[in-house]
């Protein structure tokens, strides 16, 4: 299960266990005798609604940044996104110039290009990205 499922179904379960309570506070203020079956139905459906609404919201804005990354990572030359991958194996930059066969000022150019490209600062930010939870 991902971090964002988790998040969602957290907030779910809020908002049920708010409901739940809501209607106890109902219960126990005996409003249930004033109002009829109906009422509270659709007291429910508009909660849910409600809360479906913000939550897709929500869902939809996590969506359009991590398409924005994924069109950036598009940028990136093949030797760039080869780099970028190895960062994320967690690599260090002398393991990546010894596979690579090349300076360790050249992987710091290429890295450099990486976060220049992507709007990056470091590593952790690149890792983030290029699993689309930025």
């Amino acid at each position: 299960m991902t971090y964002p499922t988790i998040k969602i179904g957290f907030k779910i379960g809020i908002a049920a266990a708010l409901a739940i309570i809501l209607f106890q506070v109902s219960n126990i203020f005996l409003v249930y005798k004033y109002f009829q079956f109906d009422y509270y139905i659709t007291a429910v459906a508009i909660l849910f609604l409600i809360a479906g609404f913000f939550i897709s919201k929500y869902r939809h804005q996590d969506k359009e940044v991590a398409e924005t990354y994924q069109n950036l990572l598009l940028t990136l030359t093949v030797k760039e996104l080869s780099i970028l991958q190895l960062i994320i194996d967690g690599k260090s930059n002398k393991e990546i110039a010894a596979i690579n066969f090349v300076e360790i000022s050249t992987i710091k150019t290429h890295i450099n290009n990486i976060y220049a490209k992507l709007g990056l600062h470091n590593r952790k930010e690149a890792i983030i990205c290029y699993r689309g939870k930025l």
